[in-house]
């Protein structure tokens, strides 16, 4: 990573509009290719294989013809991110808007000062004045304890706007008085799945702290987070821009799900969509018993 930061600038140069004039690297790229075709020449392809790639269809080139007139690649960060299951698999319908002010990221390793561990950090940056939250750079460093287990996860505090917040819902309830029989709704604010979820802070619970529920959902947290960095760090940044071409092949070959779903709700909880209704008319009330999520306001 260290050997292609000067690339991953020019990059980031490019995706944001700064650079904007590309002459002085176009020498630089057809030497760069004649070199690379010289080495794929000379690589023997087993036999059969010739024939069989002949055989596959062509894939047609990424259109980039939208990007006239715009300055950059407003979209770079969220088609590459699109490009990779493992990644987006974990972006939630209420996050997708929120990634469309996506502009950079990057990932750096570094050692802790006083405990000599690896820190490996996640960094986005979103719009400045984007509609929900402050601030517009968010930052999630995970500091190892050994080679693949994180000790602690610690995140940038965001401050969501009213109504904006993905990371909670708030879920409608009727209760009923066992004595009275009467019923009464309430509602309270619960998690809720979202990408976001990775900026929290987290720990691993010392002996004796939590008990074994506790402490395995705190792993299985952690381990969530871990994973998603690494990917961020080892897969996407160093080649976010082949996956925004579609060079990178999907990560079906793993057996995932091509319907990538929210993780599964309970059966006594229901999402209140909105109802359209005539002014005055009444409108449904959840049955007794169930949960029904409500719309942010």
């Amino acid at each position: 990573m260290e050997k292609k930061k000067p690339f991953l600038e020019q990059r980031r140069q490019i995706i944001s509009g700064e650079k904007a004039e590309f002459g002085d690297l176009i020498p630089r790229f057809e030497e760069t290719h004649k070199d690379l075709e010289k080495k794929v020449a000379s690589i023997v392809k087993p036999e059969g294989e010739e024939e069989e790639k002949k055989d596959e269809e062509e894939k047609p080139p990424t259109d980039v013809s939208y990007l006239k007139g715009q300055k950059g690649i407003p979209d770079f960060w969220q088609r590459a991110m699109k490009a990779n299951r493992l990644i987006w698999d974990q972006v939630k319908e209420k996050d997708e808007e929120i990634m469309k002010h996506l502009r950079h990221v990057e990932t750096t390793a570094s050692e802790d000062e006083k405990s000599n561990n690896m820190v490996v950090t996640l960094k986005m940056d979103f719009d400045e004045n984007n509609e929900f939250f402050t601030p517009s750079t968010l930052f999630v460093s995970l500091e190892y304890e050994s080679e693949d287990q994180v000790k602690e996860i610690k995140g940038t505090h965001i401050e969501w706007k009213e109504g904006k917040d993905p990371t909670k819902k708030k879920i409608k309830k009727k209760q009923k008085h066992k004595k009275t029989g009467e019923t009464r709704t309430v509602v309270k604010t619960v998690d809720a799945d979202s990408f976001f979820n990775i900026f929290q802070d987290r720990q691993l619970p010392k002996e004796g702290e939590a008990d074994s529920d506790a402490e395995n959902e705190a792993h299985d947290k952690i381990d969530e987070v871990q994973q998603l960095v690494e990917d961020f760090h080892d897969l996407l940044v160093p080649d976010a821009l082949e996956y925004y071409l579609g060079f990178n092949e999907d990560f079906d070959m793993l057996g995932m799900d091509s319907e990538g779903d929210e993780s599964e709700k309970d059966d006594s909880e229901e999402e209140v969509k909105p109802k359209k209704s005539k002014k005055g008319g009444d409108k449904k009330e959840p049955e007794d018993g169930k949960e029904q999520e409500c719309k942010q306001q």
